[in-house]
């Protein structure tokens, strides 16, 4: 047996007739209208467990592909991606003198104000050891420069331990 919308149902009762889904918004929206100010803060509350459940069912990414919600955190996370300045992070790449043993010991860092600066493995230093390491470092430029040059300051680098990994070097 089909049953329409509005149809008679054969149960014997006086009402006798399906609500259908038009009915039951017009009770609801009335029933909204008639809120009285006690019950106000349940209607709160019902904003709250809304706002509540957006956000978790974002942290959780509960939107299915192709909502609107999905898309609005796809492009939050793109802008994150592309917007942020790299400055933010501090992320950039460290020296560690492991990596200075593979490149025979002798690295060039960049210039600054006061002039080039390069870095170098103590062990390579150490490896002209009857001389000091500060005649020692300029011996080691004067083999990789091909140009004249002025050391300004050596500088240690040491570990945690106090042990010397290697020596930066400012040369004008």
């Amino acid at each position: 047996m089909l049953l329409r919308p509005g149809a008679p149902v054969s149960n014997g009762s006086d009402e006798g007739r399906i609500e259908t889904m038009g009915d039951a918004a017009h009770i609801h929206d009335r029933s909204l209208s008639q809120l009285a100010p006690s019950n106000l803060s349940t209607a709160d509350e019902g904003v709250w467990a809304r706002i509540r459940r957006g956000f978790v069912q974002t942290i959780f990414w509960a939107y299915e592909r192709g909502t609107w919600q999905y898309d609005l955190i796809v492009i939050a996370i793109l802008a994150f991606i592309f917007l942020t300045p790299r400055s933010l992070f501090n992320d950039r790449p460290t020296l560690q003198l492991t990596d200075l043993r593979h490149i025979q010991g002798f690295v060039e860092i960049g210039r600054t104000k006061e002039g080039w600066r390069y870095l170098l493995d103590a062990r390579l230093v150490e490896s002209l050891e009857p001389m000091k390491p500060e005649e020692a470092v300029q011996e080691i430029l004067r083999r990789r420069l091909a140009r004249p040059f002025t050391v300004k300051s050596i500088d240690a680098v040491r570990d945690r331990n106090n042990v010397i990994l290697g020596y930066t070097v400012v040369v004008q």
